[in-house]
C-alpha cells in the first residue's frame, strides 16, 4: 500500500482481503489507477525499460526503485525511506506455499514455488494491481526467513548497476524485527 502512495500518483486506492483458516491461507488483493510501473521507473535513469514485462520484471528485483537509485538524496535515517524491497521481500514471503501476481500495463507476472509464469493482458491495466497469497502454516519461521531474503537481496542488489544503497529500509525488515522481540 505504501508503494501507491510513494509511486504511482493515484488519487485512491483499492484493496481487500480473506482469511481462511482452515485452509491456512490468507489472500490480499491491491489495485490503484495510478500511472503503473513501466511510466514509474523511468525515473530512475540506470533503469532500462522497453516494456510493461521490463517493468515488472525490475520493480521485483532488489533496490530497484524510482525513488532509490545513484545519486539519489535519499534519507536513511527515516525508518520508511524507499529501499527497493518491498516487492522483493513480499514476493519472495508469498512463494513458500503461496503466490504473488503482480499486473501493470498489458503484462503481468505470477510467481510461485513452481516458477514464473509470465501473463499477456487482453487489457491494459492503468495503474498496478498486486494479489498476495500466504500460506499461514509456512509462516513460522518467518523471522529467519526474511533475514534470509533480505540477505540474498543485497547479493543480488550488488551486481545490479546503478542501484541505490544496498540496504533494505527498516519499514521492509520490520516483521523480522517485530518476530525477533516475540521470540
Amino acid at each position: 500500500m505504501r508503494n501507491v502512495y510513494e509511486h504511482s500518483k493515484s488519487k485512491s486506492i483499492e484493496y481487500c482481503a480473506q482469511y481462511w483458516p482452515y485452509y491456512s491461507k490468507v489472500e490480499i488483493a491491491i489495485i490503484d489507477n495510478g500511472m503503473g510501473l513501466k511510466a514509474s521507473l523511468k525515473n530512475n535513469p540506470h533503469v532500462q525499460i522497453e516494456n510493461h514485462s521490463d517493468a515488472i520484471q525490475q520493480a521485483l528485483m532488489p533496490a530497484i526503485s524510482s525513488k532509490n537509485y545513484k545519486g539519489a538524496i535519499i534519507d536513511t535515517n527515516d525508518p520508511w525511506h524507499n529501499s527497493g524491497f518491498g516487492l522483493y521481500m513480499i514476493n519472495r514471503i508469498c512463494r513458500l506455499g503461496g503466490s504473488f501476481l503482480i499486473c501493470s500495463g498489458d503484462h503481468g507476472i505470477k510467481l510461485d514455488e513452481a516458477g514464473k509464469e509470465h501473463i499477456e493482458l487482453p487489457h491494459i491495466c492503468r495503474g498496478t494491481a498486486v494479489r498476495m497469497v500466504l500460506n499461514t502454516s509456512k509462516l513460522t519461521e518467518l523471522s529467519t526467513m526474511l533475514a534470509k531474503f533480505r540477505d540474498e537481496g543485497y547479493e543480488i542488489a550488488k551486481q545490479i548497476k546503478g542501484v541505490g544503497m544496498y540496504e533494505a529500509s527498516a519499514a521492509s525488515q520490520m516483521l523480522s524485527r517485530d518476530f525477533e522481540k516475540n521470540a
